[in-house]
């Protein structure tokens, strides 16, 4: 019971200061000297930390009994909106450059 509640806690601090540094970037850009790109890249690799923490210390896919039927599940979701996303986002690059 001590370990599981350590974890949460873990878990939750780490959310919370991955949270806290992502908007930190946004409100307080001159303090960090980034340039959009870079805060941009650091805005979207926070959120990917952030997702791993609740992956691991809240939705526990690791730990599961079963095979990891789940887990699969998971995977391939995520494969499929990064795809969407990925190419949205090109796409909609390759417009705006043929536009001008």
């Amino acid at each position: 019971m001590h370990y599981k509640l350590s974890l949460s806690i873990t878990g939750f601090v780490t959310s919370l200061l991955l949270t806290l540094a992502a908007y930190f970037i946004i409100v307080r850009p001159e303090f960090f000297h980034f340039d959009i790109k870079i805060a941009i890249i650091a805005i979207f690799s926070l959120a990917l930390a952030q997702s791993l923490v609740q992956l691991i210390f809240f939705i526990n896919v690791w730990k599961e009994k079963r095979h990891f039927w789940n887990l699969g599940v998971f995977i391939s979701t995520a494969s499929i909106i990064f795809i969407i996303v990925f190419f949205s986002i090109w796409i909609i690059d390759h417009l705006n450059y043929n536009m001008r």
